[in-house]
C-alpha cells in the first residue's frame, strides 16, 4: 500500500472490512448447517436453503445495486448494505425457528449484493491509475483470506459456544464498517445528470436472474429437462429478451448503452464466467473427498482447503504488479493458464489416496486463480468510464456467479451420471445383490447428503465393506471427467483471453 496517503488506506481497510465479513460469512455458516439442523429438527433440505437464498439474493440484486451506487452515492449505498447485512446476521443468530433464519440469510444476501458493488468502485476511484491493480488484487486477496478462515472460525464458534455466533459475530465487523466509512470515506457519485430509477430494468432483470439462477441451482435435483427446469429457463430468456427490447433507447436505462455496447468490458465478463467454477468446484468436491475417502472431520476438511485459498489470497494483490508489468492480455493469460494446468493435475495426480496429491494442484489453481481474477477485474472496471465503476463491478460478479452455478450444475451432472453408471456396472460384475433402495443409498452418499451410517444402514455391514474401494473409484471417476471438462472449458477460455483481450494500461 506504499504510495497512498493515510485517508486511502482508512477507505480501503473500511472496504476490506466489508469484503471480509461477506466472505467469511459465505463460508463459516456451512460448518455450522448440522448443527442447525439438529436445533430446528429440519431436514437437510430446508436448511441447505440458507446457503441457496443468501446466494440467489446477492446474485438478483448486483446489477441493480452497482447502478444506484454510481448514481445516487456509492459511499451511501455501502452504508444501506452494511445495515441490512448487519442487522440481519444479528436477527438470524437471535432466531427461533428455521423460517426466520432462512429469511435472515435471504436478506444478508440482499445486503452483500448492495456491497459489493460500492466497495468496487469505492476502491477502484479512490486510487491513482497505477495503483488500481494492487487494490483490486487486495480486495480479491481479502475476500480470499475470509472465505479460507470462514470454516475454522465457524467450527470453532459451533463446537465452543453455539452456531448462533456465526451470525453474531458479524455485528461487530458491521459497525465498525459502518463507523470508518461513514467518518472517513467521502461520498462519490458517478452520475449526476440522471437521478430516475428504472423500474422496468430492474424488474425484468430481476426476474431473468430469478428464473435462470434457481433453475441452476435445482436442475441437478430436478433435471436438465424436467419440466420445471425448462419452464423457468423459457421464463428467463422472455424476461431477458424484455430486458434489452425495453432497455434499448431509454435514457436511465438500468444497463447503459455505453456499458451494453462495450465489447471490450463483455469479453472479460465472457472470460471471468469460465474462470469461475473452478474455484467453486474445489470448495464443493475436495472437502467431501476428503470426509468420505479419507477420513477427515469436517473442520479438518475444511482446513484442508484453507492452504488453496491462502495461496490465491497472497497472489491476488501481487496480480497488481503483474497487471502493470505485462499488461492486461498476457497477465490474464497466464492466470488462466495456469489454472488449467492446477485443474489437469487435480485431474492426472489429485484423486491417489492421500491429501499430499491433492496440494499441490490445488495450490496451481489458488496461485492462477489468484491472478486471473483480479487481472480480469482491474481489465474490466477499467475498460469503461470511471462513473460506471459499481455497475461494472457488480456485472462483472454477476456473470462470475452465473458462470460459477452454470459450470457446477453441469459439471455435478456429469459426475453424477458417470460416478452412478460406472458403480451399477461393478455391482453387476460383481453379482452383489443391492436393492433398489440400497442403490438409492449408495447414490445419496456419492452426491454429499448421505453419510458413511446411512450407508452401513442401507446396504449392510457385508455389503458396505465389499464396496466401498468400488464406491470410491466411481466417485474419483465421475470427479475427473468433470473436472476434465472445466480444464477443457479453461484451456478454451484462456485461448479466448488471449485474441480478445486489448492491452490496456
Amino acid at each position: 500500500m506504499a504510495g497512498m496517503n493515510r485517508k486511502q488506506i482508512l477507505t480501503f481497510i473500511a472496504m476490506g472490512i466489508g469484503i471480509l465479513v461477506i466472505a467469511a460469512d459465505l463460508t463459516s455458516i456451512n460448518v455450522a448447517i448440522p448443527a442447525i439442523q439438529k436445533s430446528f429438527n429440519v431436514s437437510i433440505e430446508t436448511v441447505e436453503w440458507m446457503i441457496s437464498g443468501f446466494m440467489l439474493a446477492f446474485g438478483v440484486l448486483l446489477v441493480t445495486a452497482g447502478r444506484l451506487a454510481d448514481t445516487y452515492g456509492r459511499k451511501k449505498i455501502f452504508l444501506v448494505g452494511m445495515a441490512i447485512f448487519g442487522t440481519a446476521s444479528l436477527i438470524g443468530g437471535l432466531s427461533e425457528d428455521a423460517g426466520l433464519l432462512i429469511a435472515m440469510r435471504v436478506m444478508q444476501g440482499v445486503g452483500g449484493s448492495i456491497l459489493w458493488p460500492s466497495v468496487i468502485g469505492i476502491t477502484f476511484a479512490s486510487v491513482s491509475s497505477q495503483h488500481k491493480g494492487l487494490a483490486m488484487g487486495l480486495v480479491f486477496g481479502i475476500a480470499g483470506i475470509g472465505n479460507s478462515i470462514g470454516p475454522l472460525v465457524g467450527g470453532i464458534l459451533t463446537e465452543d459456544i453455539s452456531w448462533r455466533w456465526v451470525l453474531f459475530a458479524n455485528v461487530p465487523m458491521a459497525i465498525i464498517a459502518l463507523i470508518l466509512t461513514y467518518f472517513i470515506v467521502d461520498e462519490q457519485v458517478g452520475e449526476s445528470s440522471e437521478k430516475s430509477v428504472d423500474f422496468t430494468g430492474i424488474i425484468t432483470i430481476s426476474i431473468a436472474l430469478v428464473s435462470f439462477l434457481y433453475a441452476i441451482n435445482q436442475s441437478t435435483t430436478w433435471g436438465w429437462f424436467s419440466g420445471k427446469t425448462i419452464a423457468l429457463l423459457a421464463v428467463a430468456v422472455v424476461s431477458l429478451f424484455l430486458f434489452l427490447k425495453f432497455e434499448k433507447n431509454r435514457k436511465n436505462a438500468l444497463i447503459p448503452a455505453d456499458v451494453m455496447k462495450n465489447g471490450k468490458f463483455m469479453k472479460y465478463c465472457i472470460t471471468i464466467s469460465v474462470l469461475a467454477p473452478t474455484f467453486f468446484l474445489i470448495f464443493l468436491y475436495i472437502p467431501q473427498y476428503l470426509e468420505k475417502f479419507l477420513g477427515f472431520s469436517p473442520i479438518e476438511a475444511g482446513a484442508g482447503i484453507v492452504p488453496t485459498v491462502i495461496t490465491f489470497a497472497i497472489m491476488s494483490p501481487f496480480a497488481g504488479k503483474v497487471f502493470n508489468a505485462l499488461g492486461a492480455r498476457i497477465s490474464i493469460f497466464l492466470g488462466m493458464l495456469i489454472t488449467a494446468i492446477g485443474t489437469f493435475g487435480l485431474v492426472l495426480f489429485g484423486f491417489q489416496g492421500t491429501y499430499i496429491h491433492l496440494v499441490l494442484p490445488c495450490l496451481i489453481c489458488g496461485i492462477g486463480i489468484g491472478i486471473a481474477l483480479a487481472c480480469i477485474n482491474t481489465a474490466a472496471v477499467g475498460s469503461v468510464d470511471e462513473s460506471r465503476a459499481s455497475l461494472a463491478g457488480g456485472l462483472t460478479m454477476l456473470f462470475q456467479m452465473a458462470g460459477a452455478a452454470l459450470g457446477i450444475a453441469i459439471v455435478t451432472t456429469i459426475f453424477v451420471d458417470t460416478s452412478a453408471n460406472e458403480l451399477l456396472s461393478r455391482i453387476s460384475e460383481l453379482g452383489i445383490d443391492v436393492s433398489k433402495s440400497g442403490i438409492a443409498e449408495i447414490k445419496s452418499f456419492i452426491i454429499g447428503s448421505g453419510t458413511e451410517e446411512t450407508l452401513k444402514a442401507g446396504i449392510g455391514i457385508d455389503a458396505f465393506n465389499t464396496l466401498l474401494p468400488h464406491i470410491e473409484a466411481s466417485y474419483i471417476k465421475g470427479l475427473r471427467i468433470g473436472l476434465g471438462f472445466t480444464g477443457f472449458m479453461l484451456l478454451a477460455g484462456t485461448v479466448y483471453a488471449f485474441f480478445n483481450s486489448k492491452e490496456q494500461s
